[in-house]
């Protein structure tokens, strides 16, 4: 299971929210990172001992960098698609050993764990052109496969493909050069031209596109990806750089998620490397998986983060991937994505006029239109009502259910301003599980707000403070309340003893 997901409550998600410790979450092969932009990624990355990408990583790369070289606008150059298949196939081909390619040159000190596997193992690498000749990434590549050290054979091939500025030689290549300087398009620039100078941009603005990957996963199970740092929003610039950012998180999550045991008899695939692959696809593809993107209505800007998404959803079904996209309207999917859905989730409802054209556009039912307006108050204390619409066959199934979480799941994803402000002071002071058992047990409903509210309203009353500042000022006070167990947390640390000493005799006697 991956998560991907862009909101600060996503913290916590596809993580313990018991007493675990980031120790134990080790153990249940989970990870999180804080997506940045020092964190090199290659979207050229292939599977261990290819030259070249399967066919649905080819079809993402595609999408990608179509997204790297479209206006702010949205509206595609003419001719630029045709363009960006041909140069991405082109510049795997320069990295080859085929007649006209530049293979990669291999250079010691780049990967350490490599350079010590080639003397521990006595590998012999070769010289193509006499002993003066370097070697190529590819043959340390081959070598270390041939030995069976696939995970160091993955380090060296990181060298061995291109990378974003690959792409400008590529398109300078005769054959593409006959095939594409011809066409002019409307600026007075020819579609080659155009193509080197978004690229350009890209690799000045987005450096960490620009490199070998420097990002391991290793065999995670679940992921957290929160994009929060790179995923800005309001102008046009930054509304291409959070889809890009979509994007290439969807590429870390599920990169592999669509591996099929088919592919290990692709054109591409070494006689050497058939036998591992099967077996690595067969059990990918025997895996259920998930990938979940919160936020969804930052990716409206870009068309071609639609395009993937709804490719992945059509072929998820036939690679066992369920994927699940989250955001505050059901007009920020589009209509494509719509169609493909099975299921359509509704937690709240805002006004009266995104009601009815919610109502009209899953085509519900009089009751579950009444439902959708008056039954989903958000989460409370008895739980969290929601409405689904999901079909099944044939058959199409409406109901509302109510979804009962216990106090440390409410605080764990709550998203209103004050829970989440005072949750984000608390985890600066405590580790995050010993910081929800407080909240849950000082706040035992779930949220602060009411405490939150009287406490600010007193404070502008009473001493004349502005909304920000009186806000500020309750946070900070309740926080210390908490952390030091007085005040509306008194008794707070004899409640927690007694709670654990509890449950260590229901254990012993159990």
């Amino acid at each position: 299971m991956t998560l991907g997901n862009i909101h600060e409550s996503g913290r916590l998600s596809g993580f313990p929210s018991s007493r675990s410790t980031v120790q134990d979450t080790h153990h249940e092969k989970c990870g999180r990172t804080q997506f940045s932009v020092k964190i090199n990624i290659n979207v050229f990355d292939t599977q261990v001992g290819l030259e070249y990408p399967l066919p649905l990583e080819r079809v993402f790369l595609q999408n990608f960098i179509s997204l790297l070289a479209t206006p702010l606008d949205g509206r595609p150059w003419e001719g630029m698609d045709h363009l960006v298949e041909d140069v991405i196939d082109e510049a795997y081909r320069l990295c080859t050993g085929v007649q006209g390619s530049t293979p990669k040159i291999y250079t010691p000190g780049i990967e350490p764990d490599v350079d010590a596997a080639i003397t521990s193992l006595g590998i012999s690498l070769p010289h193509h052109a006499g002993e003066d000749d370097p070697t190529w990434w590819r043959d340390v590549v081959d070598a270390l496969v041939s030995l069976r050290e696939y995970r160091l054979a993955g380090f060296a091939q990181r060298h061995a493909i291109p990378v974003l500025q690959d792409l400008l030689i590529a398109a300078r290549s005769p054959e593409i050069e006959k095939r594409y300087s011809k066409i002019t398009l409307e600026t007075g620039e020819s579609l080659i031209d155009t193509f080197d100078r978004y690229i350009m941009n890209v690799i000045k603005n987005f450096p960490m596109l620009a490199s070998p990957t420097r990002l391991d996963m290793g065999d995670a199970r679940v992921i957290v990806l929160d994009l929060a740092e790179v995923a800005p929003s309001g102008s046009p610039a930054a509304n291409r750089q959070t889809a890009l950012m979509y994007m290439l998180g969807r590429h870390i999550l599920a990169r592999n998620f669509f591996l099929h045991p088919d592919y290990a008899d692709d054109p591409h695939m070494p006689p050497s490397m058939r036998d591992y692959h099967l077996a690595r696809f067969t059990e990918m593809y025997e895996t259920t998986k998930r990938v979940d993107f919160d936020e969804w209505h930052r990716t409206e800007p870009a068309p071609q983060v639609d395009k993937q998404a709804v490719r992945d959803g059509r072929e998820g079904r036939k690679h066992n991937v369920q994927f699940a996209f989250i955001s505050q309207n059901h007009t920020d999917f589009s209509e494509d994505l719509y169609k493909i859905s099975t299921a359509r989730w509704v937690l709240k409802c805002g006004d009266q006029e995104t009601a009815d054209s919610l109502i009209r556009r899953f085509k519900l039912s009089d009751a579950s239109a009444y439902v959708i307006r008056n039954a989903l108050p958000g989460p409370g204390k008895n739980g969290a009502p929601f409405f689904v619409d999901m079909s099944a066959g044939e058959a199409k199934y409406e109901q509302l259910l109510v979804n009962v979480l216990g106090p440390i799941e409410l605080w764990s994803f709550s998203t209103t301003p004050g829970d989440t402000a005072l949750r984000s002071r608390l985890y600066k002071r405590i580790h995050f599980a010993r910081a929800l058992r407080m909240l849950a047990t000082v706040f035992p409903s779930g949220t602060a707000n009411s405490e939150i509210e009287r406490r600010k309203s007193e404070r502008m009353n009473v001493f004349g403070l502005a909304t920000d500042e009186a806000f500020a000022s309750v946070l900070d006070e309740l926080a210390d309340e908490i952390v030091e167990g007085r005040g509306v947390a008194a008794g707070l640390y004899e409640t927690l003893r007694a709670i654990d000493e509890q449950s260590e005799l229901e254990f012993t006697t159990g």
